[in-house]
């Protein structure tokens, strides 16, 4: 029992140090102008999305992938080859309508599509699904920061999906990554 208290403890104080540094040190909105050699780095056993200018990492972002087999995040290098705003959602033969029409679909607000068919980088309309594996194999991140990356990020740009490792540090980091998506949702940022 005092293990698991102090596992909780660790946890908390975690998230407060990893949110503060989302929310305060570095906020995605303040980072629009990056050098050419700038780039999206996908570390999948993290969870976690970082915007990257040259060797300095400006942003870091909580995301959710594909879990394995058909919906396994690929691993690779890509690049962002477009850019949709509101999209509608062709999945399983029904379309549906733009995030503010249809809470259902799940894109969210906004797509980044790489050069990868039927991949990409987007919103969500399950925003608990954040640092989990969840996806059909994309990379979803809550919306107010898939938004905010959407207008960041220029066609063209890189992404590499890095595997990553699977290490006990890599496990905390998706409880916190659960975590910093329930804050946004208990704030109301969906």
């Amino acid at each position: 029992m005092k293990k698991l208290f102090l596992l909780v403890i660790v946890c908390a104080l975690l998230f407060l140090s990893v949110s503060y540094s989302f929310v305060t040190c570095t906020p995605l909105q303040q980072v629009y102008a990056f050098a050419n050699d700038s780039r999206i780095v996908v570390d999948k056993s993290y969870h976690l999305l970082y915007v990257k200018d040259g060797s300095t990492i400006k942003v870091v972002i909580p995301v959710c992938m594909g879990g394995t087999g058909d919906s396994d995040t690929p691993v690779g290098s890509y690049t962002i080859e477009n850019i949709v705003n509101d999209p509608n959602w062709y999945f399983e033969g029904k379309t549906y309508q733009p995030y503010y029409l249809d809470k259902e679909n799940g894109l969210g607000f906004v797509w980044m599509g790489i050069s990868l068919p039927s991949y990409g980088l987007h919103g969500t309309n399950e925003p608990f699904s954040i640092g989990g594996n969840f996806s059909h194999g994309c990379v979803r991140m809550e919306n107010s920061d898939a938004l905010t990356l959407s207008k960041t990020v220029k066609i063209g740009a890189s992404v590499e999906i890095k595997a990553g490792t699977n290490n006990a540090f890599a496990k905390h980091l998706k409880t916190i990554s659960a975590l910093y998506a329930l804050e946004k949702v208990i704030d109301g940022a969906k």
